[in-house]
């Protein structure tokens, strides 16, 4: 199998390049919450793969403490997790000062109903589990472009 990146001592993603992986070539920082490890994983792949810097938290609790000292550019959150639902942590990170400016994307295979109220707790958009490969990224793209609004983080 090709991987296009591997994963750091830290939970952090970084892709190849030249063999070795590159600390300063991210366009943009991406905090995936999910339970899943295999999910996790993917995620990891994919995004490193597209050229972002990505970071990992198996639970809502981590990715609490992860971001206040990480402050990524996006963050992907599943709505299921044991002790901590989506939901809770997104209530969290928008009571935060220091992190409600942060946009929230749900990763989810809910109702109708939870996505509305992840959406009044803050979520700026969803999505759907299972997925495609090209649709996840073009979505994240599509968002961090809508939220962040540029292509390349500074000095890239």
């Amino acid at each position: 199998m090709l991987r296009c990146c591997e994963r750091n001592g830290d939970g952090t993603y970084s892709r190849y390049s030249n063999g070795r992986p590159g600390p300063n070539t991210a366009r943009f920082t991406i905090l995936v919450i999910d339970d899943d490890p295999g999910f996790l994983e993917l995620a990891g792949e994919l995004l490193s793969g597209d050229g972002h810097r990505v970071l990992v938290a198996p639970s809502g609790e981590d990715a609490l403490a992860m971001v206040r000292a990480v402050r990524p550019d996006l963050i992907l959150l599943d709505y299921y997790m044991p002790q901590m639902n989506g939901l809770t942590v997104v209530e969290r990170l928008k009571a935060d000062a220091t992190t409600r400016g942060i946009p929230v994307v749900t990763l989810t295979s809910g109702t109708a109903e939870e996505a509305n109220k992840l959406s009044r707790a803050g979520s700026v958009g969803f999505i759907l589990k299972p997925f495609e490969p090209a649709e996840f990224l073009h979505t994240v793209g599509e968002i961090l472009n809508a939220t962040v609004g540029r292509s390349q983080r500074p000095g890239s």
